[in-house]
């Protein structure tokens, strides 16, 4: 049985102990010290070893070598991929991109090396797909097919229920964390449901401001994590329809479900925190109910797929810009001509189409875009969509309203819902903020005053791209600084952790 283990210039303090483990479960053990290593060597060891280790602990000298450029997609698709990082958040969570979703996961309680012991001595009796050598990086596309079938053995594992039991995820309001934990411990020590519970302001705290860019990229995120279970419990209370974040956690619901049959659609279960008992479904508020328009659902994946930090980047503006000249010179072109332009470009978009998505689903993204080229009023109208735009990149947006304007008459609008991160948009930039904070200043938005505070500190992983790993703060690595907008009121009330 062989196992790769690998490492950043920095060692884990575990380093020796880890190898030992593995040793001990019977597993010859490979090393990868990232500085010497490559993206192919990633690529390889997951196809050919029974487990792959990753310490994807994030440095404070981001002048170190890190494992981030050597990283895939299958980092987030292959059960065998175990991944760790000693940092820890003050609520103990482990510090990952926000982007890095590993299949196997480990609980903030739980000892690393437990941990590890117990998914090692899984993997030696489970195997979801047969192992096979990659022999060298000229010949990776012969091994295609037998890739995407180890990544379709891996979804379809994750799309049946594990043990038995149902998996689910509670949609909640950050203020509701405490009794959400405890209702979670309630619920799985029954024994039919596995819990899936984002932790408090994961992927936006209550008062964080970002631009619409990053607004709709962690509601992508969102869509990721809820495309795991197979319901989704609301734990309903009378703040819930304040916040745009859990009417977004619905619609993502309503998107996923648009095309699939009724026995693959995501369940939404609504309990009710007052009552302390789940609703009948009878009895469910009307704005549980989403549904969507076909050009909705279109418009909504054009959100998402172009703010996806694996394929998205700020290079991409560039590329627009060549898309514009592209589409110029194409108007002289016949339609043949036209039809033959694009199909050249099919490895390149097959590339920059997520591998983690349904083969069906990738095959109609990559048509479609291949129409798309094939059209310059298309290519036009997609150059001049609103997620290209300066002020979707880099201004801010915020709710300043106690409820979203999404939330109407008791349901959602859900093409008001996707107007909001543009509507909301303000002058300001995250340096602006960053200046405010620093300084102890105010920054003003619709009449009101808000103090400044620096929040939480996130990371986003960056794909390698075309062999070159993609540098923002680190190779492979972007720093998110988040701010917090607060009114004096809250500034008052609200107790500030201290910034990680």
């Amino acid at each position: 049985m062989t196992l790769s283990y690998f490492t950043g210039e920095k060692h884990s303090e575990n380093f020796e102990q880890i190898i030992h483990l593995a040793k001990k479960l019977g597993y010859s053990v490979r090393v990868y010290e990232s500085k010497e290593s490559s993206q192919f060597d990633f690529m390889q060891a997951v196809c050919r070893d029974v487990a792959t280790i990753v310490d994807a602990t994030i440095p404070d000298d981001l002048t170190l070598s890190i494992v981030y450029p050597l990283l895939t997609a299958h980092v987030n698709i292959l059960d065998h991929i175990l991944v760790f990082s000693e940092k820890q958040y003050e609520d103990g969570s482990e510090v990952l991109p926000l982007n890095i979703t590993p299949k196997r996961t480990r609980n903030k309680d739980e000892d690393l090396l437990e941990w590890l012991e117990k998914q090692l001595v899984e993997l030696k009796d489970e195997s979801l797909f047969d192992r096979f050598v990659i022999e060298s990086p000229d010949v990776v596309v012969n091994y295609m097919k037998r890739m995407e079938e180890a990544i379709v053995k891996s979804l379809e594992k994750y799309g049946q229920k594990r043990g038995g039991k149902t998996r689910v995820m509670i949609s909640y309001r950050n203020s509701c964390s405490e009794e959400v934990e405890q209702f979670r411990k309630e619920e799985e020590a029954k024994g039919k449901v596995e819990i899936k519970v984002l932790p408090p302001g994961s992927l936006c705290g209550d008062y964080e401001a970002h631009t619409p860019m990053r607004r709709w990229m962690l509601a992508g995120l969102l869509d990721d994590h809820i495309r795991e279970v197979d319901e989704v419990w609301v734990y309903y209370n009378d703040t819930y329809t304040n916040s745009w974040w859990t009417l977004a956690e619905l619609v993502m619901v309503a998107n996923i479900n648009k095309d699939r049959s009724d026995d693959k659609k995501v369940k939404i279960k609504v309990y009710d925190a007052k009552e302390k008992r789940f609703l009948e479904e009878k009895d469910y508020p009307s704005f549980i109910d989403v549904k969507l328009t076909d050009n909705q659902h279109r418009r909504l994946a054009r959100l998402l797929s172009n703010t996806r930090p694996d394929t998205m980047g700020s290079e991409t503006m560039r590329q627009i810009d060549g898309l514009k000249r592209m589409a110029r010179v194409m108007r002289f072109m016949t339609k043949r001509k036209r039809a033959f332009f694009a199909e050249q470009m099919r490895p390149v978009i097959e590339q920059g189409v997520p591998s983690d998505l349904p083969q069906e689903d990738r095959d109609k993204m990559v048509n479609d875009l291949l129409a798309m080229y094939s059209d310059p009023k298309a290519i036009m109208a997609y150059a001049n969509d609103a997620v290209f735009k300066d002020e979707f990149w880099n201004n801010i947006s915020y709710q300043t309203e106690r409820m979203t304007e999404a939330f109407k008459d008791g349901t959602i609008d859900v093409d008001t819902f996707m107007d909001i991160p543009m509507q909301e948009l303000t002058k300001f930039k995250d340096e602006n903020l960053r200046t405010a904070a620093t300084g102890n200043l105010q920054v003003k938005l619709k009449g009101n005053k808000y103090y400044v505070t620096e929040g939480k500190k996130r990371y986003l992983w960056l794909a390698t791209r075309m062999g070159m790993p993609t540098v923002k703060d680190a190779p492979g690595i972007e720093i998110v600084q988040t701010y917090n907008l607060l009114t004096p009121d809250q500034m008052a009330g609200v107790v500030m952790k201290k910034p990680v």
